[in-house]
Formats: structure tokens, sequence, C-alpha cells
């Protein structure tokens, strides 16, 4: 693959790919190491995938009562084939994985760029602004999603079409659609996007048509067959109440559609909640894009196509925090907008040398502007802690999580167990049939708790209650009253 380039760009190409692992690595593995990953979600994931590495169907106590069944929230099959690799790699296995797709994603959008082009040079510069674009590190930050493995061969769609290799296309084309509902209504739009990228060459048109076609015939199915067929009786797409702002009816959401365009274009970025504390949470989403390479977009409209389902269940979400760069919400601008650069950049009637240069100026700035947006945030959710991979804060292995780590490890449970666990000691013990996150205990049998680490969903002084509670309860016993930070209570039958 990379035959193209010389001794030193393939030098360069490694160095470049080395030094992004390391610095990924940094963020997500440090983070679960150091008890900052969460129930939700790499919590549900790790369980998910515990159940399907014992050829097990997952019934997701996690996230009863509002789901009994892991389809009842996502379709998400992707995981049948990770599933193996949990004997390998235990609880850290999705977010190595997730870190191998984001660096084969980087190099998919510089092998793009270099069939695209046959500029070397700006294809390094891609693969730059790829691995430093802010939202790769909002979402490595924040546990595992799959909406962040889908988007990674998105790249190598682009790659397989311009080498006309259909069979690895409909490979890609297949996975992205199997790693969550939402990403085969982005694949709708990307096949879209793309069909009109091919426009004029009839083949590869006619078949990102078909796909456009195939992708939203598949969500359709999805969503309105499939995932209903495993939720309780009643109840309906978990997600539908999300786009309030839109209607609550689908005619209401199509009147709205037809006869208030103006209203929908201004909740592309109006703050419509009323809480003055998500003023500038959209700005900030459209300046980061623009910076980073989006503003192409405007040149090159095919695509800001594919990116429509992405703004739209971004900004018209009734949830704040999914309006901004934080999180996994944001992963998709970034194969789009790296792709979009490389097409404008080698459009553009002047020497090579000089679009080599442009590349690297676009890429500094998404460099300059991501460690900025890193050190300050308009979000009110941002936690610096997690993300800023450059500060010795972020590595801080202090006494107590030393010792949570020890006691953790010498619980007397084992993998039979239903356990109750507190929210960040979840991932960590998720290796079992039945786990809840504290205080729901359903039928466990332990409950496992860190007083002085993260307590969520319970506030502060409800935990301290709670926990004294335990205590003196009749129905627990404390069967670790010599620890200092870790305490397992087991029910009293």
């Amino acid at each position: 693959m990379l035959q193209q380039y010389t001794t030193k760009q393939k030098l360069s190409i490694y160095i470049i790919v080395g030094l992004f692992a390391l610095i990924f690595c940094s963020l997500s593995l440090v983070n679960h190491y150091l008890f900052r990953t969460y129930a939700f979600d790499l919590g549900i994931y790790n369980n998910m995938l515990y159940s399907y590495s014992h050829f097990k169907l997952n019934y997701t106590p996690l996230q009863e009562p509002l789901v009994y069944h892991a389809f009842a929230d996502h379709f998400e099959p992707v995981f049948f084939l990770f599933a193996p690799f949990y004997w390998v790699f235990g609880s850290y296995t999705l977010l190595i994985i997730q870190i191998a797709f984001v660096l084969v994603g980087g190099i998919g959008a510089m092998r793009f760029t270099q069939l695209h082009s046959s500029n070397n040079v700006l294809s390094i510069a891609i693969l730059i602004q790829f691995y430093t674009m802010w939202g790769v590190y909002s979402a490595l930050a924040f546990d595992f999603h799959n909406n962040i493995t889908a988007a990674m061969l998105v790249p190598w769609v682009m790659v397989f079409a311009q080498q006309r290799k259909f069979k690895p296309l409909l490979v890609c084309w297949a996975l992205i659609l199997l790693s969550k509902e939402n990403m085969a209504l982005y694949g709708v739009f990307v096949c879209l996007g793309l069909a009109l990228h091919y426009f004029k060459d009839k083949s590869l048109r006619n078949l990102f048509l078909l796909l456009t076609a195939a992708s939203a015939i598949y969500f359709v199915l999805v969503v309105k067959i499939f995932i209903p067929s495993f939720q309780q009786p009643g109840a309906g797409y978990l997600y539908d109440s999300m786009y309030k702002s839109l209607g609550t009816t689908p005619k209401e959401i199509l009147g709205n559609v037809i006869n208030k365009p103006g209203y929908l274009f201004s909740l592309l970025f109006e703050n419509y909640s009323g809480e003055s504390l998500f003023n500038g949470i959209k700005s900030e989403l459209h300046f980061s894009v623009l910076i980073s390479g989006g503003i192409f977009m405007l040149y090159k409209p095919q695509f800001l196509v594919m990116l429509i389902p992405i703004y739209a269940q971004k900004l018209f979400n009734t949830d704040a925090a999914r309006w901004g760069i934080n999180y996994h919400y944001s992963i998709e601008f970034v194969p789009v907008i790296t792709a979009c650069t490389a097409v404008f950049i080698a459009s553009i009637n002047t020497a090579e040398k000089y679009k080599y240069y442009i590349g690297f100026v676009i890429a500094l700035c998404t460099s300059y502007y991501t460690i900025s947006k890193m050190d300050n945030r308009v979000s009110i959710w941002y936690d610096k802690l997690n993300t800023r991979f450059y500060t010795a804060d972020h590595y801080n292995n202090n006494e107590t999580v030393k010792t949570i780590r020890t006691e953790l490890h010498a619980l007397p449970i084992d993998i039979d167990d239903a356990i109750s666990a507190q929210n960040n000691l979840v991932p960590h013990l998720a290796n079992r049939t039945c786990i809840y996150l504290y205080p729901q205990s359903g039928k466990a049998s332990h409950i496992v708790i860190a007083p002085k680490t993260n307590f969520y969903p319970l506030k502060d002084s409800a935990y301290a209650s709670i926990f004294d509670t335990l205590k003196i309860s009749k129905s627990w016993q404390n069967v670790t009253p010599n620890n200092k930070e870790v305490f397992l209570f087991k029910r009293i039958k």
C-alpha cells in the first residue's frame, strides 16, 4: 500500500502512526486503568461482549427497567465479530479495537488522498489532520461506541471506490450498517454523497445509488420491525422522544418540515431549551467544523450531504449534551471533513508543492484548535482530566486508585455471582451474566462500592446516606470490613 511513497515518506508515516497510537492509548487505556470509564456505556458493552463470547444473547441488566434486551436498545451485530478478542484483552478489548479502527481510518484517509490527488506529501498532511481532529479525542476520551468503528470504515469505502474494488467496498459498507442502526442512516447519506461525487462515473454512481436505497431499507426494517420485536409490549423506539423539537408524531414532524423550514433552520443554531447554560454550544460545533477543514464543504457540497443526519441527530436533539463537540457524538465529521479537504485541495489549479503546503497549514490549524478545545470548552459537561493527555494530572495513579485496584482484585466473588456495582467499577466487573448499576440491585447477591470515587447517578448526600444504611442493614453484610476503599456487601438470605 505504501509502494508509491519514498523511503523518507514511509518513515514519516510510520512515525506519525506510531506516535498517535501512543497518544490514543494514553487517552483511552489510561482512563480505563484509572477508573475513568463508566457503566454507561463501556460497562454495558463489556457485559454484552462477555455474553457473546460465551455464545449467549445479552439481556443487559444494567439498563433495566428501561430495556431488557440489548437489541431493544441498539442493533449492533458487529459485536459478534469482536467477541473472540475478549478472551485475549478482557475489559480492555473494545478500547483496543476502537484505537485500532481510528488508526486504520486515518490510513484510509491518507490512501484516499493519494489515490485521488497522486500527491504523496498532501496525503501525509491529511493523515495528520485526521489524527489531530477534535472529534477523535472527544470520542476516545469517553468509553467505547460503535459510531467510531463505523465512521472509521468510511475512508475505506472511498478508497475501494477509487480503486474500483467492489467486494471489499461492499464488506466495509455492510460493516457500517451492522455497527448500529443510526450508522445505517449515516450510510444512506454517505452513499448518496458518494453518488454525487462520482456522478460522471456511471457504474460508481449507480452502485452508490443502489447502496443508498439498500441502506435506507435496512434502517427502516431495523428501527420499525427488528428492534421493536425485542422491546417490552407497548414500548416504542427508545430514542423517539429525543427529537421533540421537531414534533411529537411523524405527522407533526412532516408538517413542520414542510410548513416551518425557517424554524427548522433556526434549530441548527439556536439554544431553544431556555437554559442559558447551554448558550454557545452549537456555535462551538459549527466553528470547530469550519476551522478544521469543513469550510471546504461549501465548495464540495457532496460531502455536506454526507453529514445531514449527523447535524440533524445532534442539533435537533432535546439533549443539549449532544449539541457540541463532547463525547462520541462528533466522530462522523472526521472522515468526511478530511476527505473533503483532500478533494478540494486536489482541485485547486496550482503547483503540487503549494497544495501540500495548504494541506499542512490546515493540519496545523486543526491541531492547534484541538489542543485549545482540550484546555477550554463551552460545554458544561466537559471533563479536562479525561482528555488532556499532555498533563501530569491525566496520569495521576494516586494511592486511592492503587488501593482500589488491589482491593477490587481481591474481592471474594466469582463470575457466577450476580452483583450490583458502582458506576466506575462496572466496566471492570462486567465479565458476568448479571450485573446492575448501583443503587439498582435486582437479583444481585453482592454489592460492590468505592465511596470515595465516582458515585453517579447519585448525589453526594444520597450516596453517603445509602452507604451508611448498608453498613447497618439487616439484609446486607459487609464482608470486607478491613478494606479502605472498596467494600463488598453480601445479601443475607
